[in-house]
């Protein structure tokens, strides 16, 4: 009797260890926009995906926007640059929130002169906007007026005139 139970106990034995061997490990998996290839996000192990925050994936820290998407070659909005793969680029430092706030002014200028928005009314709303993190509403008014005062719109139609399109 003693011989079937010993037998009894390591057949159960062996049967949990090959089922545990064959359950099916399940990982998070980076996704890619079905619309826009280049955007992608990473929906975690139980169907949840990360929102404007820090994840760490095999072993790398990534930043994901307010809209779950991966943030790749930029400085994200904590000041911390990340590479062309997502990955944070640990070496180089944080940006304080003055150097973030004057890449803003800069980018501005460059898309108010290169033809990215319709009107200035629509370089208004989203100048207000990018730099609403930085400043308040009398400092955005007057880097507004400054940009428009020193620098030649370009409204993406005229843009697209002058390029042939």
């Amino acid at each position: 009797m003693k011989n079937v139970i010993k037998k009894l106990a390591t057949l159960g034995t062996v049967l949990c260890l090959t089922f545990s061997f064959t359950m099916m490990a399940f990982a998070g998996q980076w996704q890619k926009d079905p619309e826009f290839g280049i955007l992608q996000w990473y929906q975690r192990d139980d169907g949840t995906y990360p929102v404007d925050c820090w994840e760490t994936i095999d072993g790398k820290s990534y930043h994901f926007d307010v809209f779950g998407y991966l943030e790749t070659d930029t400085v994200t909005s904590d000041g911390y640059t990340v590479d062309v793969n997502g990955a944070w680029i640990e070496r180089i430092p944080q940006k304080t929130q003055e150097e973030m706030k004057q890449d803003t002014i800069a980018e501005l200028i460059s898309w108010y002169e290169d033809g990215i928005f319709e009107s200035q009314e629509d370089f208004e709303k989203y100048a207000s906007l990018f730099l609403a993190t930085y400043c308040d509403p009398s400092e955005t008014a007057n880097i507004i007026n400054d940009i428009r005062s020193n620098h030649t719109f370009m409204s993406d139609e005229e843009w697209n005139r002058v390029n042939g399109l």
